[in-house]
């Protein structure tokens, strides 16, 4: 079966600061994020994580758009492993958080000249016609 991407034993704990634990009301010095996960998910495929809060939906994401570094395991993006080549990953993905603020980079965006547009169609959802009639330059792959 081939994957567009394959979760492989990952795993991630944190250290808890003296504050996080005095927070939580706990001794422990470390906190399991992440515990051995394992999944695939096929070509086309819409995938989604559930879970409670601090179930570790958030920091498997992060590892596997290769902002931190797992304990252990790997996963493979489209043939890249996030391990062994990471700039291949993310030259593969995109990846956006509430963190990262998304009307920023929209501003960002509408604010530039119009040559320098370009929008890159991944599953063919833009209106073209649209587009062009903006100036924005858009491929579809």
């Amino acid at each position: 079966m081939e994957y567009a991407i394959e979760v492989k034993g990952l795993d991630k704990s944190f250290k808890l600061s003296a504050k996080q634990q005095k927070a939580e009301k706990t001794k422990r010095k470390t906190v399991h994020a992440v515990d051995n996960i394992s999944f695939g998910v096929k070509k086309g495929e819409i995938y989604g994580l559930l879970g409670s809060n601090g179930a570790g939906k958030t920091t498997t994401l992060r590892m596997l758009a290769t902002l931190i570094k797992p304990d252990a395991g790997d996963a493979v993006v489209d043939g890249a492993s996030i391990v062994k080549s990471p700039a291949d990953v993310r030259g593969k993905i995109g990846f956006l958080t509430s963190e990262l603020k998304l009307e920023d980079w929209l501003k960002l965006f509408r604010d530039m000249p119009n040559e320098e547009k370009v929008l890159v169609d991944v599953k063919g959802i833009l209106d073209r016609k649209a587009l062009a009639q903006t100036g924005v330059r858009s491929w579809r792959l």
